[in-house]
């Protein structure tokens, strides 16, 4: 009797790791990890620990193309079909065999523990409610040499509401950590950060500067997560040469692990920035990136190393086209390559709002969006546009101006398409003044003014 119960406690064992082996191997053919990539890996900042070139062969087998993931899931199913066994194997010699079922447990354990996923992933913030993920569709729209992507996510309509804390002081939250408004908004990006929400620390050694990145709580997009100082510093600010290096040693980490992301700053109060508080954004961007980089890239250049604008858009821009970045690029180096050209088209930004008299007084208000390829600036003069047809204020930032609008029901989305994206872009932007601006930027010669395409 006792053997009868072992051996049924050994089969449902048997037959639980087996399942488990399937689901996890499902799983490991979308989110791809090697389990020894520390071993002999080099240690970056940012982007944690990149495999060394001797484990090329496991990268190329579970990363590249899922064979293991693939032999995984074939033992587990062979497993089962012996546990529970099919009308082919019950009562043979295969069925009967104790060995056989030890070494396709310890095939597919060893197997098995080869691919993983990482503990504080968008998967695991998914699955404990600390994240909220809405599911869209992608209607494309062709506009001004720009195939726009409009994203119809109807749930953000019943989007929940952050609890705020009671207003005394312990709300858990430093008060140096707020931003300074009379409301004394609790600050989601302050101390404690949610577990599953924080992926890691940053510091940047030559300003002694700290950040964070954290999975974005509301996401459309997966794996959309932000670069934010840990010290309060208001959203209203422009970018310091800590955010831009960071962002971009982001990007090349993102690239060598053969994703391809874009970076987006809303700065100022018309911009569509949705908190107070720094940081940084980013998604992935496909393979050609966002949209408006597919026309950045195809803009033919008499003079590299200078801004330009982008003409065929109706709103003024200012585009840089950037050097290579090697994978292996240091901090400083980075920073020479990626903050002039930020700087100059900072300047061009601030000089086309003074060119403006419709926009509202205090700081300026501009986009940012960031690629390994271009940097462009984009001047706002307001948060939100009007639709003729529903009378809805439509906000736009600047995965707007990157050709990615987001519309939440039918209705809005007609209404886009009937108004057109570009006359919305031109409404929330500022009109093009190339030809009356100061010659001459930090990057230009004295006797040039930046190009126009």
């Amino acid at each position: 009797m006792g053997n009868l119960v072992w051996h049924d406690l050994s089969r449902y064992i048997s037959l639980t790791a087996s399942v488990y082996a399937i689901w996890a191997s499902f799983w490991g053919m979308f989110f791809r990890k090697f389990f020894w990539d520390f071993v002999g890996g080099i240690l970056r900042n940012p982007g944690g620990l990149q495999p060394s070139p001797k484990v090329h062969i496991f990268i190329m087998l579970i990363v590249k193309i899922p064979v293991v993931q693939i032999l995984t899931m074939v033992s587990g199913f062979l497993l089962i079909s012996l546990e529970y066994p099919l009308p082919m194997f019950k009562g043979t010699i295969l069925h009967r065999s104790i060995p056989l079922r030890i070494v396709l447990l310890t095939i597919q354990s060893f197997l098995a523990v080869l691919f993983y996923q990482i503990p504080k992933s968008f998967d695991a913030a998914l699955a404990s409610g600390d994240l909220f993920f809405y599911n869209s569709e992608i209607h494309e729209h062709n506009e001004i040499d720009i195939t726009f992507e409009i994203r119809l996510c109807p749930a953000l309509q019943k989007k929940p509401k952050p609890v705020e804390p009671p207003s005394n002081t312990d709300s858990g939250v430093s008060p140096t950590n707020q931003p300074d408004e009379p409301a004394r908004k609790p600050d989601p990006f302050a101390p404690p950060y949610v577990p599953n929400l924080h992926v890691g620390d940053m510091h940047d050694e030559d300003s002694s500067t700290d950040y964070v990145v954290l999975l974005n709580k509301f996401c459309i997009v997966p794996n959309h997560f932000l670069l934010v100082t840990k010290e309060f510093r208001p959203q209203t600010s422009p970018l310091d040469p800590p955010d831009l290096v960071q962002a971009y040693l982001l990007l090349l980490a993102a690239r060598q692990a053969n994703k391809r992301y874009v970076a987006f700053y809303n700065c100022g109060p018309n911009s569509g920035a949705s908190q107070p508080h720094k940081h940084i954004q980013f998604i992935e961007g496909g393979e050609d990136g966002p949209p408006i980089e597919r026309l950045a890239k195809e803009a033919k250049l008499e003079v590299e190393g200078r801004p330009f604008s982008l003409n065929s858009v109706p709103y003024a821009n200012h585009v840089f086209r950037l050097p290579q970045l090697s994978n292996k690029s240091k901090p400083a180096d980075v920073e020479k390559i990626v903050f002039p050209p930020f700087h100059a088209l900072l300047d061009l930004v601030i000089s086309t709002v003074r060119h403006n008299p419709e926009c509202p007084l205090g700081a300026p208000s501009y986009n940012v969006i960031f690629t390994l390829e271009h940097m462009h600036l984009i001047p706002r003069k307001w948060e939100t546009h009007t639709l003729k047809e529903t009378g809805e204020k439509l906000s736009v930032n600047s995965l707007g101006f990157a050709g990615m609008m987001l519309v939440k029901s039918e209705e809005e989305l007609a209404a886009v398409k009937t108004e057109s994206i570009s006359t919305i872009l031109r409404s929330v932007g500022l009109e093009s003044v190339h030809e009356l601006q100061v010659a001459g930027t930090s990057l230009e010669a004295p006797d040039g003014d930046a190009t126009m395409l």
